[in-house]
């Protein structure tokens, strides 16, 4: 509810400004109410189609869902313009020097947006594929290849088609195992069709693939519908569970996702109960948890790798920016003390499919025991 509030907030001020410098632009002759109110229902249709979905159960389209997610993310980059801009002409007035008229401003300003905008999305779809090195502190049977993706966010930019793009870019990697670390699903558990599904199916690892849930799949479903559903893929879903991967020799936590960035946890198991399953503590430990809270719990535990998501590298500047100042790591690899702390910026995105300052990514981590060669 807190990031809907937020939005409308958003929409309702920074929507009546660029209305305003619209106006002053372009629409001079008409009411000046009429197309601040008008434009304002146009920069506020992202939510107007969100409360009509999940208040009152009306089936959206996925291209019209699509275009409120493009209109939110131009009218973001619309904003940032149109203010930078307009500080030049306040810059450009208080030394009494001619500025450019309303209308050029917002000709520059329309164009500049549409090519950021162009630019992000194109850049949304470009995957990239992040690849790690990291040696362990406890033996390994053998070393391991992991491809671990995370943030699919299945729904109205994440098609099948687009998704068997993303699948291949794994497989192409021959990972011995693949870990998808939470919110697999947008916003609704519809979107997660049966062609979704068949893709998923597609995935290849001989020692299987593995999945922990993330916030959005909260949002969507309960976590045993989820499951159900993964499992339709051959996908391992581990909720607050344990597994033994034999044939390398290590183990896999999967914790339940916090609901909110913000949650205090107590819905789900604490890492020492976790930790209590395990029956063999000198084996490595991989942690999977969608939402990335730092180092303690692993360090708690002696555990060797956790892989987290969520952040999306802040997905777009300059939020890109708060996100990496504001987090211990928004995305990356940290080393502290043997443990390896991992945060990937995901493939999919929540709300604008757009992608500027940071990229979609695949992470591939090459694991080597202390007894392994690399």
């Amino acid at each position: 509810m807190g990031i809907f509030l937020l939005i409308l907030l958003q929409n309702i001020v920074f929507g009546s400004y660029i209305a305003l410098r619209l106006y002053q632009a372009f629409f001079k002759k008409y009411n000046i109410w009429l197309v601040i109110i008008l434009f304002l229902i146009l920069f506020s249709s992202f939510l107007i189609v969100r409360i009509l979905a999940r208040t009152f159960g009306i089936n959206i389209p996925n291209s019209i869902i699509f275009t409120t997610h493009i209109i939110l993310g131009f009218t973001n980059y619309l904003f940032m313009f149109l203010i930078f801009t307009d500080i030049l002409r306040l810059i450009f007035k208080l030394i009494h020097t001619p500025f450019m008229s309303y209308t050029i401003q917002m000709t520059i300003v329309l164009i500049l947006t549409l090519i950021t905008t162009i630019y992000g999305y194109i850049n949304s779809h470009n995957t990239k594929v992040t690849e790690y090195s990291i040696t362990l502190k406890k033996e390994l049977k053998e070393n391991v290849k992991i491809a671990a993706i995370s943030d699919l966010h299945i729904g109205a930019d994440m098609s099948p088609k687009r998704l068997h793009k993303e699948i291949e870019t794994i497989n192409n990697l021959q990972p011995d195992i693949i870990f998808i670390v939470g919110d697999i699903v947008d916003n609704n558990i519809k979107d997660l069709t049966q062609a979704h599904l068949d893709e998923l199916k597609k995935l290849q690892a001989p020692l299987g693939t593995y999945a922990v849930i993330g916030n959005h799949d909260y949002y969507s479903t309960d976590n045993a519908t989820i499951k159900n559903l993964l499992n339709k893929a051959n996908i391992n879903t581990l909720i607050d569970n344990v597994t033994y991967i034999t044939e390398k020799g290590f183990y896999v936590i999967g914790r339940d996702s916090l609901r909110h960035t913000n949650d205090d946890g107590s819905k789900r198991q604490t890492i020492e109960t976790l930790y209590n399953k395990i029956d063999d503590k000198t084996k490595p430990l991989i942690i999977l948890d969608h939402v990335p809270k730092g180092l303690e719990d692993g360090k708690k535990i002696n555990a060797d790798i956790q892989i987290s998501g969520h952040t999306h590298d802040g997905q777009t500047f300059p939020l890109n920016l708060i996100v990496r100042k504001m987090s211990l790591l928004s995305h990356g690899m940290l080393l502290d003390d043997g443990f390896y702390y991992i945060v990937s910026s995901g493939i999919g995105l929540w709300g604008p499919p757009v992608r500027v300052g940071t990229n979609a990514e695949v992470i591939f981590i090459n694991v080597y025991g202390k007894n392994t060669n690399i």
